[in-house]
């Protein structure tokens, strides 16, 4: 998982079962709209596959076409979610704060 492009989830702003948008940190590559990426923990099985990359934005509310290593954005993802499973990986951390978990986007 190292070598693909990723995002590490630090605060969930919206969940449904179609929708995740959430604050983010490149971690690894260059993440782009349009991607196609799963959610997962660090070590661990995804808690949700084909989800889409349909909207990146900078601080001040500047839209991007990408997010590149180091930057933070807040990331809007659409597809099939599970929304019970996530809020059971995120247990203990709050729906909002799921930093310590170490949820990942990857592109697949």
């Amino acid at each position: 998982m190292d070598d693909q492009p990723q995002l590490q989830l630090f605060e969930i702003k919206e969940l449904s079962p179609t929708s995740l948008r959430c604050t983010v940190r490149c971690v690894a590559g260059t993440v782009r709209l349009g991607a196609t990426v799963e959610l997962r923990p660090v070590a661990g099985r995804p808690v949700a596959g084909n989800l889409t990359v349909t909207a990146i934005e900078y601080a001040g509310g500047v839209v991007m076409e990408f997010v590149d290593l180091g930057r933070t954005a807040l990331v809007t993802v659409t597809g099939p979610i599970d929304e019970v499973a996530l809020r059971t990986v995120a247990a203990g951390d709050g729906p909002e704060q799921v930093a310590a978990v170490d949820l990942r986007l990857v592109v697949r």
